[in-house]
């Protein structure tokens, strides 16, 4: 045989394991042979043989063993959520979280709104999701730690679910400082303050109302706990002239008394308790008047019609008019609405105190926050703080004067 270059020779198709290729010992320079089953044996795991490599794909157990993989990746889970996410359902209204926390994703399943404290000293690059899958807002507040949400101009902040089934994620952007990301909306409405009235001097001023100077209808919503009620208190009054004017007044414990134009109306109520909060709605409609206690109508009568001038000088606590028949307690929530709210719509407001009157968050059918236009929260847009009492739907902010203060006795 002629000699060849070994790159010249021809392929042995199925070489036996006697075969064999000559090599030299660089020890001794003897030449020696070198078998195809020496090639096997000295391969790792055997996986020169047609058995043991991956071609055998019908044999996972074996396509396993010659990736490495061992017995473990045989009895191994194919559930990977745990190094992604933990599902963690909250049945109840309140949590504060804690670095077991990190990562996971946070059902809340209540009907009530859930309250989630984020806390001071959390670890490093903390977060975690919320999912709001009942009917309750989940809302994230901070507790040493700051939690930043959108705040679109004049809302509160956005630092709710906006709504049932959405998802809402806290995200660290420092130490203890965090922002509220996804799908968000304003808290669940909430009602932290009122303001006390001491019977003796104490009102609040809300100038020149005007949105009711000349509304051919009007209805007056009234929260009050009284300390007394011996001094016939006007709750509030709004005044263009002596004889062009309304107020409300509690006449004693079992009347109360609407005045319009110049006429006086007495309505008897049910008897009232100091010490306890109650809503008094007057609804004008044109000459015809419905007075309700706690949603529940009292008496109607005929009266003048609404005066042209009747908010020149809105003032809560008194008869604008004259130094006298101040309220002595507390007030809260005090709406007008240009418009004569129904029967319902009154039962809505008084059975939900406070009801969301711009938004109508707790009840379905209230139909009437288009015509609200004045609204004074007694300092929940005010923090209880200052002298400023805003009007939350209207540009009449009240002003706290002769020592009307913010309280936390609110309505229940």
């Amino acid at each position: 045989m002629a000699n060849k270059k070994i790159t010249e020779l021809t392929e042995l198709t199925s070489p036996a394991g006697a075969d064999l290729f000559a090599i030299v010992d660089d020890t001794d320079t003897t030449t020696k042979k070198v078998t195809v089953t020496n090639l096997m044996t000295l391969a790792p795991q055997g996986d020169l043989e047609a058995a043991n490599n991956l071609s055998d794909l019908n044999d996972a157990a074996t396509a396993r063993t010659n990736l490495g993989l061992g017995t473990a990746a045989t009895s191994a889970s194919t559930d990977f959520s745990p190094a992604f996410f933990n599902i963690v359902s909250e049945t109840t209204t309140a949590r504060t979280l804690s670095d077991s926390d990190n990562g996971k994703v946070i059902v809340c399943s209540n009907s009530s709104s859930v309250t989630i404290t984020v806390p001071s000293g959390l670890t490093s690059g903390f977060n975690c999701k919320f999912v709001q899958s009942g009917t309750g807002k989940v809302t994230l507040v901070g507790s040493g730690a700051t939690v930043q949400a959108y705040n679109p101009s004049g809302a509160d902040p956005y630092n709710s679910t906006a709504g049932q089934y959405a998802s809402i994620k806290l995200i660290p952007t420092g130490s203890n400082a965090y922002v509220v990301f996804g799908e968000v909306g304003p808290g669940p409405f909430a009602n932290a303050w009122a303001v006390s009235l001491d019977g003796t001097n104490d009102i609040i001023s809300c100038g020149n109302v005007t949105t009711i100077n000349s509304a051919t209808n009007l209805t007056t919503s009234v929260w009050f706990n009284a300390d007394s009620i011996a001094s016939q208190p006007v709750l509030v009054s709004g005044e263009g002239s002596s004889s062009n004017n309304y107020w409300i007044q509690i006449y004693n414990s079992t009347s109360v008394r609407y005045h319009n134009n110049g006429n006086t109306d007495t309505i008897t109520i049910p008897t009232l308790s100091t010490g306890t909060w109650y809503n008094f709605t007057a609804v004008q409609s044109g000459t015809s008047l419905s007075f309700y206690v706690d949603g529940s109508l009292q008496g109607t009568a005929t009266v003048s019609a609404v005066g042209s001038g009747w908010g020149t000088s809105y003032t809560i606590g008194r008869w604008s008019a004259g130094p006298y028949n101040y309220f002595d307690g507390y007030v809260d929530e005090i709406a007008l609405w240009t418009s004569a709210l129904d029967s319902t719509n009154v039962s809505e407001i008084a059975s939900s105190a406070p009801i969301d009157l711009s938004t109508n968050s707790l009840n379905g059918n209230y139909d009437q926050s288009s015509s609200l236009v004045n609204w004074w929260r007694m300092g929940d847009n005010n923090n209880g703080t200052g002298t400023t009492v805003t009007d939350n739907a209207g540009s009449n902010d009240g002003v706290l004067l002769n020592g009307a203060a913010f309280s936390s006795t609110t309505t229940p």
